[in-house]
């Protein structure tokens, strides 16, 4: 359901640590400390938009600085998106100007068939002069059937295993990512529950000013904008958690079909509040879109370097903890407004940028390259008499199936949930015998 679940493992009796505690180990026995937790009731005002631009920039200056302290070249990851490109950007800049100790910068990118990242991929290793590695994902699938994650289940292990050739050739051990950025920088289209914070001071005039403004944008009437800002700025104890669970924008799923066996979810306890912990919801109504997601991406150790990659120091500027506490704390229509998101960021880093990246309003996404990996993994488990998950009681046969055949077709099938259960199952076969996993080769 969610590529994960909070401080659990598929192995009995070992658990991960929980996000921002530490194991302490002693003669007196083993114990688990907190050493961070989410700011949520801090709040940073400043009189002037300027001075948000001044320290935004210099907190990611100070972000990416800190991931530059090595004698050796680094790598990092550049897909042609606002995140990456800052990055790979602000790194150019501080080797060039001999402010690190890094002594080069190359990029790594992944590319397809009509991809529309790929002009502003090669605009940004233009600006910066620097060399870019292409990795084709016609040629290095996004999954394969035997490389699915060993230890746990994986998505994109042929591509990360080559990021690792690619590193080793060119004597790297740091990669940097963009990883975080969309949450960091506001890039939500829809963020109209930031008209709770004028209904809890009882500003209804200016609420509904704000909530006009995201009903022209969201085309959405002004009434459901009111109504929903009014449910979230209700006491934490009366507010619905679903209203902050809504996917934002072209992420909204046209399918939710689950595949899960009648009862699964009542049996087993299978829910989100089950399963993430609710503090996010302390934070004041405007932010707390904000902190639940953040909380789901620590949970789910989203930004846990990869297996393959576990032997590098794979790191990320935008999850630099002091620009994650200044981010988190400042006002939610400073970081977003209708029409625009990521507007802090445009705002203090877009001199970094070439002048195309700075009219880029869109970003490409990987439908095409998991459409591409998964289509014959999809054929080769329609041809299997017995599935994993179905033989444990997880799966609906008859659903999962269905659900196959229009992947296959190019059909709507909730794709990033199904890729789960695929994920899943050829993890299961594969750390079985290799017996299924033979089968399935020699189907496809």
């Amino acid at each position: 359901m969610f590529g994960g679940c909070p401080n659990r493992t598929p192995y009995k009796g070992i658990h991960s640590v929980p996000p921002g505690h530490a194991v302490c180990v002693s003669s007196e026995g083993t114990t688990i400390r907190r050493f961070w937790e989410m700011p949520t009731g801090d709040v940073i005002r400043y009189r002037s938009e300027r001075r948000y631009e001044e320290q935004l920039r210099a907190l990611f200056r100070e972000a990416v600085a800190v991931r530059l302290q090595t004698d050796s070249p680094v790598l990092a990851e550049l897909s042609g998106g606002l995140d990456s490109s800052s990055v790979v950007c602000m790194a150019n800049d501080l080797i060039r100007r001999g402010a690190v100790s890094a002594p080069r910068l190359a990029g790594v990118s992944f590319l397809w068939r009509n991809s529309l990242d790929e002009p502003f991929i090669r605009e940004i290793e233009s600006h910066c002069g620097i060399e870019g590695v292409h990795i084709s994902t016609h040629d290095v699938p996004l999954v394969a059937q035997t490389q699915v994650g060993h230890a746990m289940p994986e998505g994109f292990q042929p591509l990360r295993t080559s990021v690792a050739a690619v590193a080793r050739e060119l004597g790297v051990k740091t990669i940097l990512t963009g990883q975080n950025g969309d949450l960091m920088m506001g890039n939500w289209f829809d963020d109209s529950l930031q008209v709770a914070a004028s209904l809890r001071r009882f500003r209804v005039g200016q609420a509904c000013e704000e909530a006009l403004a995201w009903s022209k944008i969201l085309r959405t009437p002004i009434y459901q904008i009111l109504s929903r800002a009014f449910q979230a700025a209700l006491p934490a104890t009366l507010s619905p958690t679903a209203i902050y669970a809504a996917a934002d924008g072209s992420y909204v799923p046209k399918n939710v079909e689950t595949s899960l066996v009648p009862g699964f979810s009542e049996r087993t306890g299978l829910s989100e509040s089950s399963f993430f912990s609710n503090a996010w919801m302390q934070a004041p109504p405007e932010r707390r879109k904000y902190f639940r997601a953040l909380t789901t991406m620590l949970e789910l150790r989203m930004l846990q370097p990869a297996e393959f990659l576990q032997h590098l120091d794979y790191t990320h500027p935008f999850a630099h903890r002091p620009l994650v506490e200044f981010l988190m704390a400042v006002p939610s229509d400073i970081l977003c407004r209708p029409g625009e998101p990521r507007r802090l960021m445009r705002s203090a880093l877009s001199d970094l940028w070439p002048a195309k990246l700075r009219e880029r309003r869109s970003k490409g996404l990987f439908n095409a390259p998991w459409q591409e990996a998964l289509r014959p993994i999809a054929r080769a488990l329609l041809k299997t008499g017995q599935l994993n998950l179905v033989g444990r009681g997880f799966v609906d046969d008859a659903s999962f199936r269905s659900r196959l055949e229009r992947l296959c077709a190019g059909l709507e099938c909730n794709q990033s949930q199904l890729r789960q259960i695929i994920l899943l199952e050829l993890w299961l076969r594969n750390r079985g015998d290799g017996e299924s996993c033979g089968q399935m080769l020699r189907a496809a």
